[in-house]
């Protein structure tokens, strides 16, 4: 935008300028009709409004944490929780773990985890797609052209016919958030306690421990020399299977996303132009042609499960850019008003017709249809 503003306050500032000096030049003489000459160039802004995009398939959040097979004994992370090898406070008097497949390194944090049999469940959450899809809404921007022509000669005696060549640039931007439904996958890994009393008080982080007493064998308190009765650390920790029973269930869930595709495309434009003058400084101008558009756009995706009892968010941010090309046809319909035989200011609008691409990103599909853009141009012609 900062681009437009400036190549405006320049157009203005040209503009003055050659008036002024037309304005010296009709002092000295007489104003005669206009004559185009062979070659013009022709710069401006353009506004236009941006393609229309449709986000399908959304609702994909894989799973945020490794799944480990049940049958092994290394660490495990899940959306609630944790359960690791044990620590060295386990360690028999050789210093080796004890072969129990017990740990005392463990994390439960919700009364929904300990089960109906007194055991501790441990979940990882993901969601797949139930077809849930949005309309993006498309941003208009702004951009420039450039175009050059060079004159073919006339037709009915009074209309300029001019084979045109250019380049326009127009920025793209369409965006949708919200809720989603989606399915819901529950991999739920059950922990053994053993016949243990379930810890009461949530959340629970094992190792725990608490100081006693000393004692000796009859059970009396052990003093030290001032006094002051002899404490040591005991392990309190209850002990957790490290091999889980592992179930998955399907259910629902809400998912919280934002979608969006940005980017910008050239067209590059080619065809023939026909000016019809109304008076002496006034034309009317249209144009049309074949064109390519080079497209460049980044289809950006973020969606989070709506969950409550987990640690942190189970969520997602994927990206993809592509780069495509595109057949297309545009028309332009202008006026003219020139101040002097060379120089002149249009305003028009502009109309571009291309073809629909798709962009995937982690499973998810955005359709951007070019269809039909159109909007204003404003700018400069010169002649030389």
């Amino acid at each position: 935008m900062r681009i437009a503003v400036l190549l405006a306050v320049g157009l203005a500032l040209m503009a003055s300028v050659v008036h002024a000096q037309s304005d010296d030049d009709e002092d000295e003489m007489d104003y005669y009709p206009l004559v185009p000459t062979g070659n013009s160039l022709r710069f401006g802004l353009r506004y236009v409004g941006g393609p229309k995009v449709a986000f399908s398939n959304l609702g994909i959040v894989p799973v945020n944490n490794a799944i480990v097979d049940p049958t092994s004994l290394v660490g495990r992370t899940y959306n609630d929780g944790y359960v690791s090898p044990p620590n060295s406070t386990r360690n028999d008097s050789n210093g080796r773990p004890p072969n129990d497949g017990l740990t005392n390194v463990w994390q439960v944090n919700y009364a929904s985890q300990i089960t109906a049999g007194g055991d501790v469940a441990e979940h990882l959450y993901s969601t797949n797609t139930t077809g849930a899809a949005l309309n993006g809404k498309s941003m208009s921007a702004a951009g420039w052209e450039l175009q050059a022509g060079r004159s073919l000669g006339k037709i009915a005696r009074k209309i300029d016919v001019s084979l045109v060549a250019g380049i326009s640039f127009s920025s793209l931007n369409a965006k949708a958030g919200g809720t989603i439904p989606a399915q819901l996958v529950s991999l739920t890994d059950v922990f053994s306690l053993n016949g243990q009393t379930p810890p009461s008080t949530l959340p629970y982080t094992a190792p725990t421990g608490a100081t006693v007493n000393v004692v000796d064998v009859n059970g009396n308190t052990v003093y030290d020399a001032n006094g002051n009765p002899l404490t040591a650390n005991s392990a309190t920790s209850l002990l957790l299977s490290q091999q889980p029973t592992r179930t998955t269930t399907l259910g629902t869930a809400n998912v919280i996303g934002h979608w969006q595709v940005k980017g910008a495309y050239y067209a590059f434009r080619l065809g023939p132009m026909f000016q019809i003058p109304l008076t002496e400084r006034l034309k009317i101008s249209f144009g049309a042609g074949a064109a390519l558009a080079y497209v460049g756009a980044d289809y950006v995706a973020s969606e989070e499960i709506d969950l409550d009892e987990v640690l942190s968010p189970v969520q997602t941010a994927d990206l993809d850019h592509r780069n495509v090309v595109l057949p297309a046809f545009y028309a332009d319909l202008d006026a003219e008003y020139w101040l002097t035989e060379r120089t002149g200011f249009y305003l028009g609008g502009t109309f571009q017709k291309s073809k629909s691409f798709e962009q995937t990103a982690g499973g998810r599909t955005a359709t951007i249809d070019m269809g039909t853009a159109s909007g204003l141009t404003t700018g400069i012609t010169l002649r030389f």
